[in-house]
């Protein structure tokens, strides 16, 4: 069940802070990511990308699980990609990263928009490569991990025009880059 609806940026932004404030110390990187890194001025949920702190993926879960509903949130799905949270009446959602060599790539995922995305999606199938929240990967058996630690390394790998969060989505008149 969805708990997306139209938030004003200042409002999302206040609810954002005030989750990462109440659970900042569970990752050991976090970043608010989605339509509030992009400065919409309207938002419909809130986007972190996270890397988690701790060894064990299960143990880090049920922390995570004790602690929002401490705070008055909901778990509404908990998964290894993404995990979704009801927290003061607006959706929540964690874009996990369990690898600090793909933090670039979580990062543009979570911060999206969902088209620019899809053509980082396609520019890296156009390199024959594989891309998604999880990171850059070749198509090889087995598939290997290419390193993007940064949005940067991620732009340099696939050939894109690098674009300031605020920018995407938005056409070519705000922010681009003329090169690498």
């Amino acid at each position: 069940m969805s708990f997306k609806k139209d938030i004003k940026l200042e409002d999302a932004e206040e609810i954002a802070l005030d989750f990462q404030s109440k659970t900042k110390d569970l990752y050991r990187k976090c970043l608010l990511a989605g339509s509030i890194r992009r400065r919409e001025a309207v938002v419909h949920d809130v986007d972190f990308a996270v890397i988690p702190k701790g060894k064990s993926f299960a143990v880090w879960k049920d922390q995570v699980t004790r602690r929002v509903n401490a705070i008055g949130g909901k778990v509404t799905s908990f998964g290894e990609t993404i995990s979704n949270f009801r927290y003061r009446g607006v959706q929540v959602n964690l874009f996990l990263c369990l690898n600090e060599d793909a933090w670039g790539v979580t990062q543009m995922w979570a911060t999206g928009p969902k088209g620019h995305t899809i053509g980082m999606t396609i520019k890296a199938r156009g390199k024959g490569l594989v891309i998604n929240s999880r990171g850059l990967w070749t198509r090889g058996e087995p598939q290997r991990l290419i390193r993007t630690r940064t949005e940067e390394d991620v732009g340099r790998i696939l050939g894109w025009k690098f674009k300031p969060p605020e920018a995407r989505g938005k056409g070519d008149k705000q922010g681009e880059k003329s090169e690498w």
